[in-house]
């Protein structure tokens, strides 16, 4: 059993580490315009709604693999990998909201010009998030 929840953590963890390319992904969604605007801004909506997913798959695995099989971690180090992965995930939902709010518009290339800076900051501090999770994960023996 620990074999299987070790599989779906790493997929999941790998599903999340695509988001380190989303600041990058911003950056294209800004030269859109059109058809081509809202199609991209689809494709984002569908990459944040898997973010989530993996979101609750990493927790549901974690958790499990912290109680099942006796890993006792520092408190410390529980409540920083928590805190890490809400903000992640809270990030993820400001960006998701603000692609809704943008695809319903009939006006979705002002509305993109106006939160282009609001889109920017939660991409790069999503990345951010991300790579002081894995440094987090990886470095466990730091906490205790």
């Amino acid at each position: 059993m620990y074999s299987i929840l070790l599989f779906v953590h790493v997929l999941s963890s790998l599903v999340l580490g695509t988001f380190l390319a989303l600041p990058f992904v911003m950056n294209t969604l800004f030269s859109r315009t059109g058809d081509e605007l809202k199609a991209i801004i689809r494709t984002v909506l569908n990459f944040t709604r898997s973010g989530h997913y993996a979101l609750i798959f990493l927790t549901i695995s974690g958790g499990w693999m912290i109680m099942a099989y006796r890993s006792y971690p520092s408190k410390l180090w529980l409540v920083v990998a928590i805190l890490l992965l809400l903000m992640i995930g809270g990030m993820v939902g400001m960006i998701q909201k603000n692609m809704k709010r943008i695809i319903g518009s009939e006006n979705p290339e002002e509305l993109v010009a106006n939160h282009r800076l609001t889109l920017k900051r939660f991409a790069w501090l999503i990345s951010l998030f991300i790579i002081a999770a894995i440094f987090i994960m990886t470095n466990r023996s730091l906490f205790y």
